[in-house]
């Protein structure tokens, strides 16, 4: 009996030891540049839909948990785009989840559930929120604090304020960013 107590011990305390060591706070600040086609449908109007390209800077950041290389956290991404000659600005709140592998490559997957988006052009000036959508990345580390990541994000506005009476607006635009992230762990 007190070999059976005395190896469940030492063997809670190797397992304890090694995931705490092993566990660390990820911050990671994000900057890069997002390119892709924005659609738009309105209703009330004889033409129900429009789609433009978009193009920007996209900046923000991820706050999570890392452990054995397996990642989970919140992120935050803003945009200030170009939509075809107009000004299109995003704020989105999500989660995610990822590997990084030991070989300096990182995949991520993640779910946008909070954005919101304000469209600015010379005729009108639109509030959307709503925004909620997939997104996809990988990573690969090209220095110890330097990773050069690839993500792609579907998100699609539902909702809007202020647009002219009888006139609804539904916005979705699917993007890529190229950027470079500097991840931490403490």
């Amino acid at each position: 009996m007190k070999k059976i107590v005395q190896l469940t011990l030492l063997l809670s305390l190797i397992l304890g030891y090694s995931f705490q060591s092993q566990a660390s706070l990820l911050i990671e600040p994000v900057i890069g540049y997002s390119f892709g086609k924005g659609n738009s449908e309105f209703s009330g109007l004889s033409t129900d839909s429009d789609s433009e390209s978009l193009k920007g800077i996209s900046y923000g950041g991820r706050l999570g948990y890392q452990n054995l290389g397996f990642q989970l956290g919140l992120d935050y991404l803003a945009s200030k785009m170009d939509y075809d000659g107009d000004d299109f600005n995003t704020g989105e709140f999500g989660g995610f989840v990822g590997y990084e592998f030991p070989v300096l490559i990182r995949v991520y997957a993640g779910y946008i559930f909070s954005g919101s988006a304000d469209y600015k052009s010379d005729n009108a000036d639109i509030k959307f929120s709503g925004g909620s959508g997939p997104k996809l990345g990988l990573g690969l580390t090209l220095l110890p604090f330097l990773d050069f990541n690839i993500e792609y994000r579907q998100v699609k506005y539902e909702t809007e304020k202020d647009v002219v009476a009888g006139l609804n607006v539904d916005l979705d635009y699917s993007a890529i960013m190229v950027g470079f992230s500097l991840p931490f762990t403490l």
